[in-house]
């Protein structure tokens, strides 16, 4: 007796697919941290570029250059508002991905147990198979031995 192909085929196979949900939880999180550092540069780049405008309207400056620095700055909230969607988007995906991450890990474990215990199985089977061998052969030493032994007598 063997032990079972299907279930070592199916532990591959659960392997793999621990191993492209692990890839898509490590794309996730890199996309989120790209946006996390996106977000930070344009939080220091709105500060920055508050405070020149702050400095500046100290100053004179023209009624268009004020207009200008405004937008300016409103399109720097607008871009920052559209990278916490994205944030809340990839944060999302990472925990579809960490969940499905979750799942293969448990199916995976349940084939590989599975091909443990086919294995034990296996080895079960052989152990007694070898019993029998050995206590056929202990009758038959036993049987030889009784007939030498009355042959004698």
């Amino acid at each position: 007796m063997k032990p079972r192909e299907c279930w070592s085929v199916l532990a591959t196979k659960a392997e793999d697919a621990v191993a492209l949900n692990q890839q898509r939880v490590k794309a996730a999180r890199e996309g989120l941290e790209k946006l996390q550092v996106s977000k930070d540069r344009l939080l220091v780049m709105s500060n920055e570029y508050s405070q020149k405008i702050r400095e500046k309207e100290a100053t004179t400056q023209s009624l268009t250059e004020s207009n200008n620095a405004r937008q300016f700055v409103l399109q720097l909230l607008q871009l920052s508002e559209r990278l916490d969607k994205d944030i809340a988007q990839a944060q999302a995906q990472l925990k579809l991905a960490q969940e499905a991450l979750r799942k293969a890990e448990q199916e995976r474990l349940k084939m590989q147990t599975l091909v443990e215990q086919d294995l034990l199985v296996v080895q079960a089977y052989h152990r007694k198979q070898e019993q029998k061998q050995m206590d056929a052969l202990g009758l038959t030493l036993f049987n030889t031995k009784s007939i030498a032994m009355q042959g004698r007598a």
